[in-house]
């Protein structure tokens, strides 16, 4: 009986302490268009910012379709911050689409 109260005590313990560390990650895709970005500097000025940001892990863009595409954790990156880089660069991006990632 004693150790069944022990292996429960420890059980729950463990438990408790692996669902506190469990934080799913809210991904969040973003395709944007946007008519100014047409050099290989603005381009690479962009993807550099982007991906220095925490929470993103992605950042492409193209010269041809003038759009980049962008993966980021929603909790980190607000479309706050994702609106001063462009302003940063002055760009005004056009059309924005989001798509959520499970």
């Amino acid at each position: 009986m004693k150790q069944y109260f022990l292996f429960i005590s420890v059980s729950v313990l463990f438990a408790v302490f692996t669902i506190g560390k469990y934080n799913p990650i809210d991904v969040t895709q973003l395709v944007v268009t946007i008519p100014e970005l047409s050099t290989l500097g603005l381009k690479e000025r962009l993807e550099l910012d982007f991906k220095n940001m925490t929470g993103v892990s992605k950042c492409e863009a193209s010269l041809m379709t003038k759009t980049m595409l962008m993966k980021y954790d929603a909790r980190e990156v607000s479309p706050d911050q994702i609106q001063s880089i462009f302003q940063k660069w002055s760009c005004t991006p056009g059309e924005y689409s989001y798509q959520k990632l499970y």
